[in-house]
């Protein structure tokens, strides 16, 4: 049995870097991914910051590389339905296409729509994910509730109504994989102000 050589780097990668989408892991080929995941990051058309945003989130984890999604969005505030979805994204290809169909299927939804999205829903969406690459599955989800809980503390919100709207299950599979929320930290910000005031 000969030993594998980690450090040899493959003659070619697939690897992106745009301004919304930054690819931290080289991977070798693809496999693995389905056709269809393959095809939402060949051709995704949602990346970025929306002009006029009213609410945006980060969710993510850096444990063993940096995997993160950004999502931004334009929301409808008599309806609170979403208009307009863009997101960054930083990782692999399934953190970009988790990314890019979260925020297609936002898209008209009203809130209680969007949290009504499950992971089965996105992978479906995607043909199926990786098992090693699931985590972005839970971020996507996550990251849903990240960002009505945004905008309902840019409109002034409190904990009573942000766990009325978007409550947060601290124990889920979801938030425990999701090192870093921007909803968490916004949820101490209030806590520690209503302390602290």
């Amino acid at each position: 049995m000969s030993e594998r050589n980690v450090y040899i780097e493959p003659e070619e990668r697939a690897v992106i870097r745009t301004a919304d989408v930054y690819q931290t892991e080289s991977e070798i080929g693809t496999t693995g991914y389905s056709d269809t995941l393959l095809s939402v990051v060949a051709t995704f058309d949602n990346s970025g910051v929306p002009e006029g945003f009213n609410a945006r989130c980060m969710v993510g984890k850096s444990k063993r590389g940096e995997v993160a999604m950004r999502l931004f969005a334009i929301v409808d505030p008599v309806e609170r339905r979403f208009v307009r979805v863009g997101f960054k994204s930083r990782g692999c290809l399934a953190m970009t296409a988790c990314s890019s169909t979260v925020c297609a299927m936002l898209e008209g939804k009203t809130f209680d729509e969007a949290l009504a999205i499950t992971g089965d829903d996105i992978k479906t969406a995607l043909d199926g994910v990786p098992w090693d690459r699931i985590h972005t599955v839970y971020f996507a989800i996550e990251g849903i509730r990240a960002l009505i809980g945004d905008f309902l503390i840019r409109q002034g919100a409190g904990i009573e109504e942000l766990d009325r709207v978007a409550p947060c299950d601290t124990c889920s599979v979801g938030c425990i994989m999701t090192e870093h929320c921007s909803l968490r930290d916004g949820r101490i910000e209030l806590r520690f102000g209503k302390v602290a005031g």
